[in-house]
């Protein structure tokens, strides 16, 4: 809900008080959450202490390793790695061409960008009836196949209707986002033993937030070199290719006995 709410209050608000006034509002209602986060009373036991631990270095191998060998686990991390990658490029460039080609103010902006959260929740509604329906394990990489190509209906839209298809596409980009990663998570944690899910996690998170900060870099020098319409359409063919990876590990599935698929 509060991706929904979020740019859709932020929008008026730049408006009518300035973006500086709004970012103070933002840090305020951030520092209220570690307020109230603060009150929780209830402590969290105390793990069992063992008599050896292991040291760090070797549970990030032995996470590394159990990642890697996998077949599964190393196609959703790679696709992981793609797909955010690929929507950081998207994301740096949407703002600036939401304002300058298409012309829209902050709360016209505002209105879009909570399309997106209507997606996500549409999707996590939708996401456990996909998953039975279709297969936990196809919808995986189906999720990214049907709804990132939509996303090309912004770099397709200008002022009037146009744009409308433009947001329905940043909406079904959500969508399938949330699908994917839930069908996804479910099918890490069933495959991996409850001792390495923290590890797992872990590998699977560090390997695939790599492309947040090289994906932010690339989307700026792909808009300073080709404009932002063209990063645009570079980003959604990266999503929807990043469905490459798992798709590849899907039909690559046998039921040879003792193989982790």
């Amino acid at each position: 809900m509060t991706s929904i709410g979020g740019p859709a209050v932020a929008g008026p608000l730049v408006g009518l008080v300035g973006a500086p006034a709004t970012l103070l509002a933002s840090s305020a209602g951030m520092t209220m959450s570690g307020l109230f986060a603060a009150t929780i009373r209830r402590r969290e036991e105390n793990p069992r202490p063992t008599s050896e631990r292991p040291r760090l270095r070797t549970e990030i191998t032995e996470g590394l390793r159990f990642v890697l060998h996998r077949p599964a686990l190393r196609a959703i991390m790679i696709s992981d790695a793609l797909f955010n990658l690929s929507l950081v490029m998207y994301q740096t460039m949407l703002l600036v061409f939401l304002e300058r080609t298409v012309g829209l103010g902050p709360f016209g902006i505002g209105l879009v960008l909570s399309g997106m959260g209507c997606g996500a929740l549409l999707g996590a509604l939708a996401a456990t009836t996909l998953a039975r329906r279709i297969g936990q394990r196809p919808v995986i990489w189906l999720a990214t196949l049907v709804t990132c190509p939509l996303a090309v209906l912004m770099p397709l839209a200008h002022p009037g209707w146009p744009l409308y298809g433009g947001a329905v596409g940043l909406a079904a980009l959500s969508l399938g986002g949330v699908v994917r990663v839930v069908a996804q998570s479910s099918l890490q944690q069933s495959l991996t033993p409850d001792r390495l899910l923290g590890r797992m996690a872990a590998t699977a998170r560090f390997v695939s937030s790599g492309g947040v900060p090289l994906g932010g870099l690339m989307g700026g020098a792909s808009g300073a070199a080709f404009g932002a319409t063209a990063t645009l359409w570079i980003g959604a063919a990266g999503m929807t290719l990043s469905a490459l990876p798992t798709f590849l590990w899907w039909r690559g599935l046998s039921p040879r006995p003792g193989v982790h698929r």
